[in-house]
């Protein structure tokens, strides 16, 4: 057997500076590259993000809407404060729920239309 461990997770997006703004403004996620903070993204094609044990980045030139078969899932502090803080960035979230196993888990849409959840 394979003892695979995820190392990266990319989405393609249509407006990167929007997109890292969400990642990196509102959900708080460390840009690793580019190394240098830079003022406006939109013409990046490369955006990678620490977050915690895997890289999460993004590659521009995405030409069509996402599909919705796949979700990002972050783990918070504070699971009210966090939805509260997306909420006021003007980002889609639904209200919280609990899973089958009693565990809450808020789900949204980020910018690009792709699906994430905060737990």
């Amino acid at each position: 057997m394979i003892q695979a461990k995820l190392m990266q997770m990319i989405l393609f997006v249509r407006e990167m500076d929007r997109s890292v703004h969400f990642y990196r403004d509102v959900l708080g996620l460390e840009v690793v590259y580019p190394q240098a903070p830079l003022e406006d993204y939109a013409s990046e094609m490369w955006v990678e993000f620490d977050a915690g044990g895997c890289a999460l980045a993004l590659h521009g030139g995405a030409k069509k809407p996402t599909e919705d078969s796949h979700e990002v899932i972050f783990k918070v502090e504070d699971l009210v404060q966090a939805r509260q803080e997306i909420l006021k960035a003007g980002i889609q979230i639904a209200e919280i729920r609990l899973l089958e196993d009693g565990a809450p888990i808020a789900e949204g849409v980020d910018p690009d239309g792709h699906r994430f959840a905060i737990r």
